[in-house]
Protein backbone atom coordinates (compact mmCIF):
# COMPACT_ATOMS: atom_id res chain seq x y z
CA UNK A 1 0.00 0.00 0.00
CA UNK A 2 2.75 2.56 0.99
CA UNK A 3 4.49 1.83 -2.29
CA UNK A 4 1.53 2.31 -4.78
CA UNK A 5 0.65 5.36 -2.59
CA UNK A 6 4.14 6.67 -2.79
CA UNK A 7 4.47 5.87 -6.54
CA UNK A 8 0.62 6.58 -7.65
CA UNK A 9 2.12 10.75 -7.81
CA UNK A 10 5.53 10.09 -9.54
CA UNK A 11 5.45 7.38 -11.98
CA UNK A 12 4.54 9.25 -15.12
CA UNK A 13 7.09 12.30 -14.02
CA UNK A 14 9.50 9.55 -13.44
CA UNK A 15 9.07 7.10 -16.19
CA UNK A 16 7.60 9.11 -18.84
CA UNK A 17 11.01 8.50 -21.28
CA UNK A 18 10.29 4.61 -20.67
CA UNK A 19 11.24 2.49 -16.96
CA UNK A 20 14.37 1.32 -19.14
CA UNK A 21 16.24 4.66 -19.46
CA UNK A 22 15.26 6.14 -16.47
CA UNK A 23 16.31 6.34 -12.60
CA UNK A 24 18.92 4.09 -11.55
CA UNK A 25 18.81 1.93 -15.28
CA UNK A 26 18.97 5.16 -17.04
CA UNK A 27 21.77 6.46 -14.99
CA UNK A 28 23.62 2.64 -15.78
CA UNK A 29 22.65 2.49 -19.22
CA UNK A 30 23.38 6.52 -20.20
CA UNK A 31 26.85 6.60 -18.34
CA UNK A 32 28.14 3.61 -16.40
CA UNK A 33 27.59 0.92 -19.15
CA UNK A 34 29.59 3.76 -21.85
CA UNK A 35 32.33 4.08 -19.12
CA UNK A 36 32.90 0.68 -18.55
CA UNK A 37 33.06 -0.23 -22.56
CA UNK A 38 35.49 2.70 -22.80
CA UNK A 39 37.62 1.85 -19.86
CA UNK A 40 38.06 -1.95 -21.31
CA UNK A 41 38.60 -0.96 -24.67
CA UNK A 42 35.35 -2.28 -26.29
CA UNK A 43 33.96 -0.48 -29.36
CA UNK A 44 30.80 -1.67 -29.78
CA UNK A 45 30.02 0.54 -33.10
CA UNK A 46 32.91 -1.66 -34.38
CA UNK A 47 31.44 -4.90 -33.51
CA UNK A 48 28.24 -3.72 -34.58
CA UNK A 49 29.48 -3.17 -38.30
CA UNK A 50 31.28 -6.69 -38.42
CA UNK A 51 28.10 -8.32 -37.95
CA UNK A 52 28.85 -9.40 -34.83
CA UNK A 53 30.98 -11.64 -35.89
CA UNK A 54 32.68 -14.41 -33.43
CA UNK A 55 36.61 -13.58 -35.17
CA UNK A 56 35.69 -10.07 -34.05
CA UNK A 57 35.31 -10.78 -30.46
CA UNK A 58 38.22 -13.88 -30.15
CA UNK A 59 40.63 -11.51 -31.96
CA UNK A 60 39.70 -9.02 -28.89
CA UNK A 61 38.76 -11.48 -26.24
CA UNK A 62 40.77 -9.44 -23.74
CA UNK A 63 37.59 -7.07 -23.75
CA UNK A 64 35.70 -9.69 -21.93
CA UNK A 65 38.41 -10.89 -19.69
CA UNK A 66 39.41 -6.82 -18.52
CA UNK A 67 35.41 -6.48 -18.03
CA UNK A 68 34.83 -9.50 -16.03
CA UNK A 69 37.77 -7.83 -13.78
CA UNK A 70 35.70 -4.60 -13.70
CA UNK A 71 32.65 -6.63 -12.73
CA UNK A 72 33.85 -8.55 -10.26
CA UNK A 73 35.28 -5.44 -8.44
CA UNK A 74 32.39 -2.71 -9.02
CA UNK A 75 29.03 -5.19 -9.47
CA UNK A 76 28.64 -6.78 -5.73
CA UNK A 77 28.93 -2.86 -3.86
CA UNK A 78 28.56 -0.74 -6.65
CA UNK A 79 26.54 -1.50 -9.80
CA UNK A 80 24.10 -4.22 -8.42
CA UNK A 81 21.71 -1.43 -7.08
CA UNK A 82 22.06 0.07 -10.37
CA UNK A 83 20.82 -2.83 -12.01
CA UNK A 84 17.67 -3.56 -9.79
CA UNK A 85 20.04 -6.42 -7.81
CA UNK A 86 19.10 -6.84 -4.06
CA UNK A 87 21.34 -7.85 -1.65
CA UNK A 88 19.67 -11.15 -0.94
CA UNK A 89 20.48 -12.02 -4.80
CA UNK A 90 24.32 -11.34 -4.47
CA UNK A 91 25.56 -14.93 -3.97
CA UNK A 92 29.29 -16.23 -3.60
CA UNK A 93 29.22 -16.76 -7.25
CA UNK A 94 28.94 -12.90 -7.64
CA UNK A 95 32.76 -12.42 -6.01
CA UNK A 96 34.62 -14.50 -8.47
CA UNK A 97 36.01 -13.30 -12.03
CA UNK A 98 34.91 -16.50 -13.80
CA UNK A 99 31.18 -15.52 -13.26
CA UNK A 100 31.32 -12.51 -14.75
CA UNK A 101 33.32 -14.06 -17.66
CA UNK A 102 31.36 -16.88 -18.06
CA UNK A 103 27.64 -14.16 -18.63
CA UNK A 104 30.23 -12.38 -21.00
CA UNK A 105 31.10 -14.79 -22.93
CA UNK A 106 27.73 -16.21 -23.61
CA UNK A 107 26.59 -12.60 -24.45
CA UNK A 108 28.91 -11.58 -27.08
CA UNK A 109 29.99 -14.91 -28.10
CA UNK A 110 26.33 -15.57 -29.49
CA UNK A 111 25.99 -15.60 -33.09
CA UNK A 112 22.49 -14.83 -32.90
CA UNK A 113 23.29 -11.41 -30.57
CA UNK A 114 22.67 -9.02 -33.16
CA UNK A 115 19.02 -10.28 -33.71
CA UNK A 116 18.07 -12.04 -30.43
CA UNK A 117 19.66 -10.00 -27.33
CA UNK A 118 16.70 -8.44 -25.67
CA UNK A 119 19.28 -5.67 -24.28
CA UNK A 120 20.94 -4.86 -27.13
CA UNK A 121 17.49 -4.58 -29.47
CA UNK A 122 16.12 -2.81 -26.50
CA UNK A 123 18.16 -0.29 -25.99
CA UNK A 124 19.34 0.29 -29.51
CA UNK A 125 16.52 -0.45 -31.60
CA UNK A 126 13.93 1.25 -28.96
CA UNK A 127 12.57 -2.00 -28.01
CA UNK A 128 8.98 -2.43 -27.67
CA UNK A 129 8.19 0.64 -29.58
CA UNK A 130 8.88 -0.61 -33.07
CA UNK A 131 8.59 -4.21 -31.57
CA UNK A 132 12.19 -5.58 -32.65
CA UNK A 133 12.30 -6.49 -29.13
CA UNK A 134 8.96 -8.15 -28.47
CA UNK A 135 8.44 -11.83 -26.67
CA UNK A 136 6.10 -14.20 -29.15
CA UNK A 137 3.21 -13.30 -26.78
CA UNK A 138 3.78 -9.45 -27.77
CA UNK A 139 3.88 -9.57 -31.63
CA UNK A 140 1.37 -8.76 -33.13
CA UNK A 141 0.63 -12.03 -35.24
CA UNK A 142 -0.47 -13.48 -32.06
CA UNK A 143 -2.92 -10.77 -30.89
CA UNK A 144 -6.00 -12.62 -32.17
CA UNK A 145 -5.09 -15.95 -30.28
CA UNK A 146 -4.38 -14.38 -27.19
CA UNK A 147 -7.55 -12.93 -27.41
CA UNK A 148 -9.27 -16.36 -27.84
CA UNK A 149 -7.77 -17.61 -25.19
CA UNK A 150 -8.32 -15.14 -22.12
CA UNK A 151 -10.36 -17.08 -20.81
CA UNK A 152 -7.90 -19.39 -19.42
CA UNK A 153 -6.03 -17.33 -17.54
CA UNK A 154 -6.38 -15.92 -13.99
CA UNK A 155 -4.70 -13.05 -12.77
CA UNK A 156 -3.45 -13.16 -8.88
CA UNK A 157 -2.09 -9.46 -7.29
CA UNK A 158 -0.56 -11.63 -4.71
CA UNK A 159 2.62 -13.48 -3.86
CA UNK A 160 3.05 -16.70 -5.17
CA UNK A 161 2.72 -18.07 -1.61
CA UNK A 162 -0.47 -16.42 -0.74
CA UNK A 163 -1.90 -17.57 -4.17
CA UNK A 164 -1.00 -21.08 -3.05
CA UNK A 165 -2.82 -20.88 0.17
CA UNK A 166 -5.71 -19.44 -1.41
CA UNK A 167 -6.81 -22.07 -4.13
CA UNK A 168 -7.99 -25.39 -4.11
CA UNK A 169 -5.35 -27.99 -2.84
CA UNK A 170 -3.57 -30.37 -5.51
CA UNK A 171 -4.89 -27.75 -8.44
CA UNK A 172 -1.55 -27.78 -10.62
CA UNK A 173 0.49 -30.45 -12.52
CA UNK A 174 3.23 -27.91 -13.72
CA UNK A 175 4.68 -25.03 -12.39
CA UNK A 176 6.92 -22.24 -13.90
CA UNK A 177 8.86 -19.69 -10.98
CA UNK A 178 10.83 -18.16 -13.23
CA UNK A 179 13.72 -16.62 -10.57
CA UNK A 180 11.86 -14.70 -7.41
CA UNK A 181 13.62 -17.17 -5.05
CA UNK A 182 16.60 -15.76 -5.59
CA UNK A 183 15.40 -12.95 -3.57
CA UNK A 184 14.17 -14.57 -0.60
CA UNK A 185 16.08 -15.57 2.23
CA UNK A 186 15.75 -19.03 2.80
CA UNK A 187 12.93 -19.02 5.43
CA UNK A 188 10.60 -17.34 3.29
CA UNK A 189 11.92 -20.36 0.15
CA UNK A 190 11.14 -22.75 2.49
CA UNK A 191 7.69 -21.55 3.24
CA UNK A 192 6.29 -20.82 -0.45
CA UNK A 193 7.16 -24.31 -1.20
CA UNK A 194 5.34 -25.87 1.73
CA UNK A 195 2.07 -23.88 0.14
CA UNK A 196 3.39 -24.87 -3.42
CA UNK A 197 3.29 -28.76 -2.30
CA UNK A 198 -0.47 -28.27 -0.54
CA UNK A 199 -1.19 -27.01 -4.76
CA UNK A 200 0.25 -29.13 -6.51
CA UNK A 201 -0.10 -32.71 -7.33
CA UNK A 202 2.84 -35.55 -5.88
CA UNK A 203 5.24 -35.78 -8.91
CA UNK A 204 4.14 -32.12 -10.03
CA UNK A 205 6.64 -30.76 -12.54
CA UNK A 206 8.50 -27.41 -11.10
CA UNK A 207 10.91 -25.84 -13.67
CA UNK A 208 12.61 -22.31 -12.49
CA UNK A 209 15.32 -20.03 -13.36
CA UNK A 210 18.44 -18.74 -11.16
CA UNK A 211 21.16 -15.82 -11.37
CA UNK A 212 23.06 -18.92 -10.03
CA UNK A 213 24.30 -22.08 -11.43
CA UNK A 214 23.65 -23.74 -8.16
CA UNK A 215 21.28 -23.75 -5.09
CA UNK A 216 23.02 -24.27 -2.75
CA UNK A 217 22.60 -20.62 -0.77
CA UNK A 218 19.26 -22.35 -0.07
CA UNK A 219 19.23 -25.32 2.37
CA UNK A 220 16.21 -25.76 1.74
CA UNK A 221 16.42 -26.89 -2.01
CA UNK A 222 18.14 -30.06 -0.43
CA UNK A 223 14.42 -31.86 -0.02
CA UNK A 224 14.15 -32.10 -3.60
CA UNK A 225 16.32 -33.88 -6.36
CA UNK A 226 16.78 -31.20 -8.68
CA UNK A 227 17.91 -31.99 -12.54
CA UNK A 228 20.33 -28.86 -13.81
CA UNK A 229 18.93 -27.65 -17.45
CA UNK A 230 21.51 -25.06 -17.18
CA UNK A 231 24.20 -26.37 -20.47
CA UNK A 232 20.81 -26.83 -22.47
CA UNK A 233 19.16 -23.78 -22.10
CA UNK A 234 21.06 -21.26 -20.77
CA UNK A 235 22.52 -20.88 -24.94
CA UNK A 236 18.43 -19.82 -25.59
CA UNK A 237 18.19 -17.19 -23.07
CA UNK A 238 17.73 -13.78 -24.28
CA UNK A 239 19.07 -11.96 -21.43
CA UNK A 240 21.95 -14.05 -20.68
CA UNK A 241 21.54 -13.07 -16.84
CA UNK A 242 20.29 -15.97 -16.05
CA UNK A 243 22.93 -18.78 -16.02
CA UNK A 244 21.02 -21.29 -14.13
CA UNK A 245 17.74 -23.31 -14.93
CA UNK A 246 16.73 -26.65 -12.95
CA UNK A 247 13.64 -29.01 -13.04
CA UNK A 248 12.40 -31.17 -9.76
CA UNK A 249 9.33 -33.17 -9.24
CA UNK A 250 6.79 -32.81 -6.19
CA UNK A 251 7.95 -35.11 -3.46
CA UNK A 252 4.60 -36.90 -2.51
CA UNK A 253 5.93 -37.07 1.06
CA UNK A 254 5.67 -33.35 3.17
CA UNK A 255 8.33 -31.24 3.33
CA UNK A 256 9.33 -30.48 7.12
CA UNK A 257 7.21 -27.60 8.70
CA UNK A 258 9.45 -25.75 10.76
CA UNK A 259 8.13 -23.61 13.43
CA UNK A 260 10.94 -21.57 15.02
CA UNK A 261 8.78 -20.29 18.23
CA UNK A 262 10.42 -22.10 21.34
CA UNK A 263 8.29 -24.06 23.56
CA UNK A 264 6.93 -22.26 26.63
CA UNK A 265 9.04 -24.03 28.77
CA UNK A 266 12.23 -23.39 26.82
CA UNK A 267 11.66 -19.65 27.52
CA UNK A 268 12.98 -17.83 30.01
CA UNK A 269 13.37 -14.74 31.68
CA UNK A 270 15.17 -11.47 31.54
CA UNK A 271 17.20 -12.36 35.03
CA UNK A 272 17.84 -16.10 33.86
CA UNK A 273 19.34 -15.18 30.57
CA UNK A 274 21.87 -12.67 32.07
CA UNK A 275 22.79 -14.81 35.05
CA UNK A 276 23.56 -17.94 32.06
CA UNK A 277 25.12 -15.37 30.20
CA UNK A 278 27.48 -14.32 32.88
CA UNK A 279 28.40 -18.30 33.94
CA UNK A 280 28.56 -18.82 30.05
CA UNK A 281 31.29 -16.08 29.64
CA UNK A 282 33.03 -16.31 33.18
CA UNK A 283 33.35 -20.28 32.79
CA UNK A 284 36.89 -19.90 31.41
CA UNK A 285 38.19 -18.15 34.72
CA UNK A 286 35.62 -20.11 37.29
CA UNK A 287 35.95 -24.06 36.14
CA UNK A 288 38.03 -26.29 37.55
CA UNK A 289 40.65 -28.45 35.63
CA UNK A 290 39.01 -31.22 33.98
CA UNK A 291 40.80 -33.72 31.11
CA UNK A 292 37.49 -36.42 30.35
CA UNK A 293 35.59 -34.34 27.44
CA UNK A 294 31.80 -35.66 28.82
CA UNK A 295 33.29 -33.91 32.23
CA UNK A 296 34.59 -30.84 30.37
CA UNK A 297 30.66 -30.89 28.97
CA UNK A 298 29.39 -31.04 32.15
CA UNK A 299 31.66 -28.57 34.13
CA UNK A 300 30.47 -26.43 30.85
CA UNK A 301 27.07 -26.69 30.66
CA UNK A 302 25.87 -27.39 33.99
CA UNK A 303 25.75 -24.00 35.56
CA UNK A 304 23.72 -23.10 31.85
CA UNK A 305 20.90 -25.91 31.44
CA UNK A 306 17.83 -24.09 32.85
CA UNK A 307 18.59 -20.82 30.94
CA UNK A 308 20.27 -22.42 27.65
CA UNK A 309 17.81 -23.07 24.62
CA UNK A 310 16.39 -19.17 25.89
CA UNK A 311 20.08 -17.59 25.64
CA UNK A 312 21.27 -19.80 22.16
CA UNK A 313 18.09 -19.08 20.48
CA UNK A 314 20.25 -15.73 19.10
CA UNK A 315 23.68 -17.18 18.98
CA UNK A 316 23.02 -20.86 17.40
CA UNK A 317 21.07 -19.22 13.92
CA UNK A 318 21.97 -21.84 11.84
CA UNK A 319 19.75 -24.74 13.60
CA UNK A 320 16.56 -23.90 11.73
CA UNK A 321 18.84 -23.29 8.30
CA UNK A 322 19.48 -26.95 8.52
CA UNK A 323 16.20 -28.11 9.94
CA UNK A 324 14.37 -26.70 6.38
CA UNK A 325 16.43 -29.21 4.42
CA UNK A 326 15.39 -32.00 6.87
CA UNK A 327 14.15 -33.76 3.98
CA UNK A 328 10.69 -35.14 3.05
CA UNK A 329 8.92 -36.54 6.13
CA UNK A 330 7.87 -39.65 5.63
CA UNK A 331 5.62 -42.20 8.10
CA UNK A 332 8.50 -44.66 10.04
CA UNK A 333 11.48 -42.24 9.80
CA UNK A 334 14.20 -42.65 12.06
CA UNK A 335 16.28 -39.58 13.33
CA UNK A 336 19.21 -39.45 15.13
CA UNK A 337 20.45 -35.57 16.87
CA UNK A 338 24.17 -35.75 17.58
CA UNK A 339 24.97 -33.21 20.67
CA UNK A 340 21.07 -32.81 20.81
CA UNK A 341 21.26 -31.86 24.72
CA UNK A 342 17.95 -30.12 25.32
CA UNK A 343 16.39 -31.49 22.46
CA UNK A 344 15.59 -27.97 20.68
CA UNK A 345 15.77 -29.62 17.38
CA UNK A 346 12.66 -31.47 18.43
CA UNK A 347 10.53 -28.59 18.92
CA UNK A 348 11.45 -26.92 15.14
CA UNK A 349 9.32 -29.96 13.96
CA UNK A 350 6.61 -30.29 16.92
CA UNK A 351 4.35 -31.11 14.57
CA UNK A 352 4.95 -34.05 12.45
CA UNK A 353 6.76 -35.57 15.58
CA UNK A 354 3.94 -38.37 15.06
CA UNK A 355 5.41 -39.74 11.57
CA UNK A 356 8.76 -40.79 13.00
CA UNK A 357 9.20 -44.27 14.26
CA UNK A 358 12.09 -43.63 16.39
CA UNK A 359 14.04 -40.65 17.45
CA UNK A 360 17.62 -40.61 19.64
CA UNK A 361 18.82 -37.62 21.13
CA UNK A 362 22.66 -38.61 22.06
CA UNK A 363 24.59 -36.55 24.36
CA UNK A 364 27.95 -36.71 26.62
CA UNK A 365 25.99 -34.16 29.13
CA UNK A 366 23.69 -35.82 31.24
CA UNK A 367 22.25 -32.29 32.81
CA UNK A 368 21.38 -31.28 29.32
CA UNK A 369 19.64 -34.54 28.47
CA UNK A 370 17.03 -33.99 32.17
CA UNK A 371 16.42 -30.55 30.83
CA UNK A 372 15.85 -31.74 27.23
CA UNK A 373 13.77 -34.74 28.67
CA UNK A 374 11.80 -32.69 31.08
CA UNK A 375 10.85 -30.16 28.29
CA UNK A 376 9.71 -33.26 26.14
CA UNK A 377 7.12 -34.07 28.89
CA UNK A 378 5.67 -30.79 29.10
CA UNK A 379 5.67 -30.17 25.49
CA UNK A 380 4.94 -33.24 23.73
CA UNK A 381 1.72 -35.92 24.08
CA UNK A 382 2.71 -39.25 25.96
CA UNK A 383 3.18 -41.17 22.60
CA UNK A 384 5.34 -38.32 20.79
CA UNK A 385 7.57 -38.84 23.96
CA UNK A 386 7.21 -42.63 23.88
CA UNK A 387 9.28 -42.57 20.09
CA UNK A 388 11.82 -40.59 22.02
CA UNK A 389 15.26 -41.83 23.71
CA UNK A 390 17.52 -39.85 25.78
CA UNK A 391 21.10 -41.42 25.40
CA UNK A 392 24.09 -40.34 27.24
CA UNK A 393 27.10 -42.00 25.20
CA UNK A 394 29.71 -40.78 22.86
CA UNK A 395 29.04 -40.99 19.03
CA UNK A 396 32.71 -41.84 19.05
CA UNK A 397 32.31 -44.96 21.29
CA UNK A 398 33.65 -48.20 19.52
CA UNK A 399 29.90 -50.56 19.85
CA UNK A 400 27.87 -46.82 19.37
CA UNK A 401 25.96 -49.00 16.27
CA UNK A 402 25.22 -51.98 18.54
CA UNK A 403 24.33 -49.88 21.68
CA UNK A 404 22.14 -47.83 19.23
CA UNK A 405 19.81 -50.53 17.51
CA UNK A 406 19.52 -52.50 21.21
CA UNK A 407 17.80 -48.99 22.43
CA UNK A 408 15.82 -48.65 18.68
CA UNK A 409 14.63 -52.88 18.54
CA UNK A 410 15.22 -51.82 15.35
CA UNK A 411 17.91 -53.96 12.83
CA UNK A 412 21.43 -53.59 13.51
CA UNK A 413 21.60 -52.39 9.56
CA UNK A 414 18.50 -50.05 9.62
CA UNK A 415 20.35 -47.20 9.93
CA UNK A 416 19.07 -43.65 10.84
CA UNK A 417 17.39 -41.45 7.77
CA UNK A 418 18.05 -38.29 9.10
CA UNK A 419 21.55 -37.25 11.26
CA UNK A 420 21.66 -34.27 12.65
CA UNK A 421 25.46 -32.16 14.12
CA UNK A 422 23.26 -28.69 15.67
CA UNK A 423 26.50 -26.74 16.87
CA UNK A 424 28.17 -30.17 18.08
CA UNK A 425 30.63 -30.92 15.49
CA UNK A 426 32.97 -28.45 16.75
CA UNK A 427 33.15 -29.04 20.36
CA UNK A 428 34.14 -33.02 19.35
CA UNK A 429 37.86 -33.38 19.94
CA UNK A 430 37.83 -36.47 17.81
CA UNK A 431 35.57 -34.95 15.55
CA UNK A 432 36.61 -36.35 12.18
CA UNK A 433 35.91 -40.13 13.83
CA UNK A 434 32.73 -38.73 14.64
CA UNK A 435 31.61 -37.82 11.33
CA UNK A 436 32.70 -41.26 10.10
CA UNK A 437 31.19 -43.21 12.89
CA UNK A 438 28.06 -40.89 11.76
CA UNK A 439 28.83 -42.32 7.95
CA UNK A 440 28.30 -45.72 9.09
CA UNK A 441 25.24 -45.08 10.99
CA UNK A 442 23.46 -43.70 8.16
CA UNK A 443 20.51 -45.32 6.09
CA UNK A 444 20.32 -46.64 2.42
CA UNK A 445 18.68 -43.13 1.63
CA UNK A 446 20.33 -40.94 4.82
CA UNK A 447 21.62 -37.85 5.17
CA UNK A 448 23.69 -35.91 7.69
CA UNK A 449 23.28 -32.31 7.88
CA UNK A 450 25.98 -30.19 10.34
CA UNK A 451 25.03 -26.44 11.32
CA UNK A 452 27.60 -24.34 12.93
CA UNK A 453 29.89 -21.88 13.19
CA UNK A 454 31.96 -21.21 10.14
CA UNK A 455 35.37 -19.04 9.62
CA UNK A 456 34.68 -15.95 7.75
CA UNK A 457 36.92 -16.45 4.29
CA UNK A 458 37.03 -19.57 2.43
CA UNK A 459 40.37 -19.97 3.52
CA UNK A 460 40.01 -19.11 7.21
CA UNK A 461 43.33 -16.86 7.30
CA UNK A 462 42.22 -13.60 7.97
CA UNK A 463 42.52 -11.42 11.10
CA UNK A 464 38.93 -11.78 11.63
CA UNK A 465 38.95 -15.61 11.35
CA UNK A 466 41.96 -15.51 13.91
CA UNK A 467 39.70 -13.20 15.97
CA UNK A 468 36.75 -15.25 16.28
CA UNK A 469 38.77 -18.61 16.46
CA UNK A 470 40.75 -17.98 19.46
CA UNK A 471 37.22 -16.16 20.97
CA UNK A 472 35.63 -19.77 20.93
CA UNK A 473 38.30 -21.66 21.66
CA UNK A 474 37.92 -20.29 25.23
CA UNK A 475 34.23 -22.26 25.33
CA UNK A 476 35.79 -25.03 23.54
CA UNK A 477 34.61 -24.60 20.58
CA UNK A 478 37.40 -25.27 16.70
CA UNK A 479 36.24 -22.67 14.40
CA UNK A 480 38.51 -23.90 11.25
CA UNK A 481 38.04 -24.20 6.81
CA UNK A 482 39.47 -26.85 7.59
CA UNK A 483 36.42 -28.23 8.78
CA UNK A 484 34.68 -28.15 5.28
CA UNK A 485 37.47 -29.56 3.53
CA UNK A 486 37.16 -32.88 5.38
CA UNK A 487 33.44 -33.26 5.05
CA UNK A 488 33.17 -32.30 1.47
CA UNK A 489 36.55 -34.29 0.51
CA UNK A 490 37.46 -36.70 3.05
CA UNK A 491 34.90 -38.31 4.57
CA UNK A 492 32.24 -38.27 1.73
CA UNK A 493 34.56 -37.89 -0.95
CA UNK A 494 32.62 -40.29 -3.24
CA UNK A 495 30.17 -39.45 -6.09
CA UNK A 496 27.44 -41.24 -4.31
CA UNK A 497 26.70 -38.40 -1.61
CA UNK A 498 24.92 -34.85 -2.81
CA UNK A 499 27.15 -32.36 -1.03
CA UNK A 500 25.87 -28.67 -0.38
CA UNK A 501 26.98 -25.79 1.64
CA UNK A 502 25.24 -22.65 2.64
CA UNK A 503 27.74 -19.96 4.12
CA UNK A 504 26.23 -16.80 5.70
CA UNK A 505 26.65 -14.49 8.50
CA UNK A 506 24.05 -12.78 10.86
CA UNK A 507 24.25 -10.39 13.33
CA UNK A 508 24.92 -10.80 16.68
CA UNK A 509 25.10 -7.32 19.37
CA UNK A 510 26.26 -5.62 16.06
CA UNK A 511 28.57 -8.45 15.07
CA UNK A 512 28.97 -10.17 11.98
CA UNK A 513 29.13 -14.13 13.16
CA UNK A 514 30.10 -16.61 10.54
CA UNK A 515 27.67 -19.93 10.00
CA UNK A 516 27.19 -22.55 7.93
CA UNK A 517 25.16 -25.74 7.21
CA UNK A 518 26.48 -28.85 5.21
CA UNK A 519 24.37 -31.13 3.99
CA UNK A 520 25.35 -34.78 2.80
CA UNK A 521 23.09 -37.05 1.50
CA UNK A 522 22.99 -40.68 -0.08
Amino acid sequence: GGGRQWWDGRIERVFRKGFATSGSCGFAAKYLIPFLMYAVGFNIKEWADSGFSHKYMQENYHVIENSARWFRRLFPGILAPFAGVPPNQIGPEFYTIEFYEGILKEIFLDPEFGRTNYFYRFYYEKGYKDQTCCPRTLQEEHFDNLRTNASCFEWHHATVQETMERIQPRTFTKLVLLDHMDWMPNSMVHDEWVALQRATVPGAKILWRSAFTKMDDKPFFNNLDIDDLSPKWYPKDRVKMYPGTFLSYMPRDTFPFVDIEPSPCQKASTVRKLLTTTKMILHPLTAGHVSAHGDKMSSFYAAQAKGYDAVRENMLVARPEMMSSFGPIREGMTWLDVGGGTGRNLHYLRSQLDLFGSIIVLDICPELLAIGEDSAKKSFTEEQCAKIKWVCLDINAHDVKEQLAKITGADLNRGFDTITFSYSLTMIPRWEEALVSAKVLMSEQGRILIADFDTYTEEGNTFKDFLIRMWYRQDGVRIEAKTRDVILNKVFAKDEYTKTVARFQRKLLRVNIPHMVVCCRK
